[in-house]
């Protein structure tokens, strides 16, 4: 007999799906996978987003009728990567540890990209997998082929920690210990392979959770007192100081003292690229003009992902055309975690960049040391001039932005520009967390940041399909502290994993997406026809195997039969703010809501 299912609203407003049949309350573990959910349930653990798999069937039955599917609730999703993506972007919009559960090896190879984005993005996340059996005896004919001797190795070489417990009691230490390495620095995914027979042995004794704050994640950790006196001589004697700061723009608790060192200094402050940790409105903002960090003569990197291409930046041109590394840069002031999470397998922020002064550390306690140790040693009748000239710059930066939007707001194909400001306008009296975002067609100083904690930045890795998971991830996390999500995704990487949609509608999560579709994977475009002109050939046929078109996708009809609100295709710029606020109203009443607009390429 199948039982029903009643879905109600549980704690925070969350839709939980209750497990129907008689109430069972959460008593003393029976099996091998109840151990694993009364670990989760002591870490407080909201959410288990999934794509169900046999080989994890023990656990996903005791999530449902072992803890209820409350702490945690399964969320399901249509592929492993959209759940890990989901993960990853509750991960960064909650500073905690996110939670995922993927099906053996196939699920595992499905996920591998998402997990390699939070890797490059220095996210906690934990990834149950189930395996095995260990003992052949006890495997049936499709375990043979979804499992591994070592299974792990599919991701060792971009996950923090692996384990693949053989007990119960493995089990409760190895979450433990994987949670832990997660959320110490440099964080990152780890992944824990829970033994198939294992979770469905009936225990015949006790297994106690550890307390888990003993087993709490490694402490900050401030930089050596010898380099931060260094740091402060260099930022003392600075004429031209420029501050950039990085994934710190994740923590909210980031901005006050970073406002506070840049006002100090007197100096122009950056963004790096996809982050926001100042507010856009603060006077030394100097987002979107570059030049200030080429005229600096002493850059200090706060927590900045990839120093190289901070420095040396380097367009579409011809391979090796970057800045000559033999030409004299700035004196760099490093504040991170510095090279604590290169692997060897990956190239991933390897290349060598000088770093003058290196501040190992935690970033924010870094920062904030470094704030008090500059106080009485920067003339602060030199930092007010700097100030003065700053501002001014800031400001007339800031005009020029605003220009440029202006000079495109009327194009009659949408301009990406148009896209975000009509956006723009109709959450900026809504309590909102912005979780994506254009890339290289954001006009810099339109959209009224707060700082750090207001947006949650790019995948990391740079894997499209990222978007709508982390997007949906986001969301949730807003939702359950009383913000909307809202985004604006390419028509690519919606398209990539859709699916994250109906896990949003599914799941009542109340967000605006808007879909900026230029009906092409544009990004490779003007890589087509460089390239083309480079070797003298046509570089007009750079679309080919590029344009989404013919048949155009109806992506507001997609989002549609996933059970979302949407809107669209909208061509006409002067329809484009009336569709936002009508998808807003929806969304403040409950729905996904999903705009689609044709928009031009840049």
């Amino acid at each position: 007999m199948t039982a029903t299912v009643d879905t109600g609203l549980g704690a925070a407003g969350r839709a939980v799906e209750r497990p129907g049949g008689p109430a069972q309350q959460r008593g003393t573990a029976g099996w091998g996978s109840d151990v694993v959910v009364d670990v989760l349930y002591a870490l407080d653990t909201p959410y288990l987003p999934m794509n169900p798999g046999s080989s994890f069937r023990g656990l996903h039955d005791s999530v449902v009728n072992y803890g209820g599917n409350l702490a945690p609730q399964l969320l399901l999703c249509l592929h492993e990567e959209i759940a890990v993506a989901v993960a990853h972007g509750w991960a960064k919009a909650t500073g905690q540890l996110g939670v995922a559960a993927v099906h053996d090896l196939v699920g595992l190879m499905h996920a591998s990209m998402a997990v390699y984005n939070a890797w490059c993005d220095r996210t906690p996340l934990l990834l149950l997998g189930g395996s095995g059996p260990a003992d052949p005896a006890r495997r049936r004919p499709v375990d043979w082929i979804h499992s591994a001797t070592t299974q792990a190795q599919l991701v060792r070489d971009f996950v923090v920690w692996d384990a693949e417990p053989m007990t119960s009691a493995a089990f409760a230490a190895d979450v433990l210990r994987a949670r832990q390495r997660a959320l110490s620095a440099p964080r990152g995914p780890a992944y824990v392979s829970l033994d198939a027979g294992v979770q469905e042995e009936p225990l015949d004794h006790a297994v106690p959770v550890p307390d888990p704050g003993r087993y709490a994640p490694a402490p900050a950790f401030a930089p050596d007192p010898a380099e931060l006196d260094r740091a402060v001589a260099v930022l003392a004697q600075a004429t031209r100081p420029a501050v950039v700061a990085g994934r710190i723009a994740l923590d909210p608790a980031a901005t006050a003292p970073l406002a506070a060192l840049v006002e100090l200094l007197g100096a122009a402050y950056h963004d790096d690229r996809n982050t926001s940790a100042l507010p856009t409105g603060h006077p030394q903002n100097c987002t979107g003009d570059r030049s200030v960090l080429d005229e600096a003569d002493v850059v200090l990197a706060v927590d900045v992902a990839d120093l190289a291409a901070l420095l040396r930046p380097a367009g579409r041109g011809p391979r090796g055309a970057a800045r000559d590394p033999r030409v004299a840069g700035p004196v760099v002031v490093d504040l991170s975690h510095g090279d604590l999470g290169l692997r060897s397998w990956s190239n991933a922020f390897a290349p060598a960049v000088p770093r003058d002064v290196q501040l190992l550390s935690d970033p924010l306690l870094g920062l904030r040391l470094l704030h008090d140790a500059c106080a009485g040693r920067v003339d602060q009748t030199a930092a007010a001039a700097r100030r003065e000239k700053v501002t001014a710059r800031a400001a007339g930066l800031r005009q020029r932005q605003r220009e440029e939007v202006a000079a495109r707001w009327a194009d009659r194909l949408i301009s990406p520009a148009r896209l975000v400001g009509e956006m723009w306008q109709a959450v900026r009296d809504v309590e909102h967390l912005l979780c994506l975002r254009n890339t290289r067609t954001w006009p810099e100083g339109l959209w009224q940041l707060a700082g750090a904690g207001s947006y949650l930045g790019h995948s990391g890795g740079g894997g499209v399909g990222y978007g709508p998971g982390a997007f949906v991830g986001g969301a949730l996390a807003a939702r359950d502290r009383g913000q909307l999500g809202v985004g604006i995704i390419g028509d690519g990487d919606l398209l990539m994993a859709s699916g994250a949609l109906w896990t949003a509608a599914h799941y009542r999560v109340p967000a605006l997406l808007v879909v900026n579709d230029n009906g092409s994977f544009f990004n490779d475009e003007p890589h087509q026809a460089e390239v083309a002109r480079q070797r003298g050939r046509t570089f007009e046929n750079s679309w080919i195997g590029m344009r989404i078109a013919d048949p155009a996708i109806g992506i507001a009809t997609l989002a549609r039969s996933y059970g979302c609100w949407a809107t669209g295709p909208v061509e006409d710029p002067d329809h484009l703010g009336p569709a936002m606020r009508r998808a807003l109203l929806a969304a403040q009443e409950g729905a996904t809501a999903v705009v689609h607009a044709r928009v031009a390429p840049r």
